[in-house]
């Protein structure tokens, strides 16, 4: 009870102290609250959590956790019944792993090239593939490659990134479901600012909800022309989701409803929030990308159906077969002191 009367009274001095707009604005001083008042909450949460979960069903390993690798994105296709997987090393290459889905076993492991002929050592945060391309994320851009180059690869063979995209985002995480690659970012508030977003990305939902982050809806066939080695123009969003704190994952429902996955810490829960499609409604405003109104919707509370607790290091995740299936990343020796350790792909719900 103790606890809650302290989250409260924090909440309500963040409201009362907000310098909050009717106009969407996001002042400092609010930010810098909001940002003191997830802290807190992390806190108790990370100290007095509860460690138990129900949820979720482990489909097969995670491999190459045992080597170092941290896994980050995850993608499935269901037509060929192959998992992928994105992973950074702190010394090495980051790769991809691809898992048949059917045994459960890894049938290979990619290293990631630059086109100068370097190892590509990005976080590769967000990986996905509609069908006929493979994308992965690299900061305010996402390179795309065939998919069967993925697929006819050997074990240990490299995957060259060269075709790529600007984006307006940092892209943390990516997902397709076909007509539209969804690229987001991962907001959560720190002292020294290193997970900040842009500033025109901040947006006052209500007297007590703000977003300071955002996913960006492209349709694939009118960026296809875009992805060059240059990775010159900046790519327009059909549509744009404000989105919650600390979203690692995103995908796209086959009921046209969204999930995300969202987590920070090796000591916190993860949730997996899953939310209507606001996309059958009207939007909740616009944003102006050289003269033309991009519509935009919120991905907030009131949009919110279902949030299930999860245990930490909750990252990507993906539609597949009609569940949402995605992986963590606590089974990496890097994240071995973790409160709860899963180190395989599972399915949620």
């Amino acid at each position: 009870m103790k606890q809650k009367r302290i989250i409260a009274a924090v909440l309500i001095l963040s409201v009362l102290f907000s310098g909050f707009s009717l106009t969407g604005e996001v002042s400092e001083l609010r930010r810098t609250l909001d940002g003191y008042t997830e802290t807190v909450v992390r806190f108790f949460r990370s100290n007095f959590g509860i460690r138990s979960y129900s949820n979720y069903e482990e489909l097969c390993v995670i491999p190459e956790t045992e080597n170092g690798y941290v896994p980050q994105g995850y993608c499935y296709n269901e037509k060929i019944k192959l998992h992928f997987i994105s992973y950074y090393h702190d010394e090495s290459a980051s790769v991809i792993a691809v898992v048949d889905a059917e045994s459960g076993k890894r049938l290979k492991t990619l290293i990631l090239k630059q086109s100068n002929g370097k190892d590509f050592k990005g976080h590769a945060g967000g990986i996905a593939e509609d069908g006929e391309y493979f994308y992965l994320a690299d900061g305010k851009k996402f390179y795309r490659l065939p998919l069967k180059s993925l697929v006819d690869a050997v074990d240990g063979g490299e995957i060259v990134l060269s075709e790529r995209v600007v984006t307006d985002v940092k892209c943390s995480y990516l997902n397709s479901d076909g007509t539209y690659i969804y690229a987001g970012e991962f907001y959560t508030f720190t002292s020294g600012g290193s997970y900040d977003t842009d500033k025109s990305h901040y947006m006052a939902i209500s007297l007590f909800e703000t977003s300071y982050s955002r996913c960006n809806a492209y349709r694939i066939s009118d960026i296809s022309a875009l992805f060059s080695a240059e990775g010159g123009e900046t790519a327009v969003p059909e549509m744009i989701f404000t989105t919650p704190n600390c979203v690692q994952g995103f995908t796209r429902l086959s009921d046209s409803g969204f999930a995300l996955s969202i987590s920070y810490g090796r000591d916190n829960n993860s949730k997996l929030a899953f939310y209507e499609d606001v996309t059958a409604g009207k939007s909740d405003f616009s944003v102006d990308f050289n003269g033309k109104a991009v519509p935009a919707y919120h991905l907030d509370n009131n949009a919110r159906t279902v949030q299930l607790r999860q245990p930490p290091l909750l990252e990507g995740i993906d539609d597949a077969d009609g569940k949402v299936a995605g992986i963590f990343e606590s089974g990496a020796k890097k994240y071995s002191d973790s409160a709860f350790i899963v180190n395989s792909i599972c399915v949620f719900g």
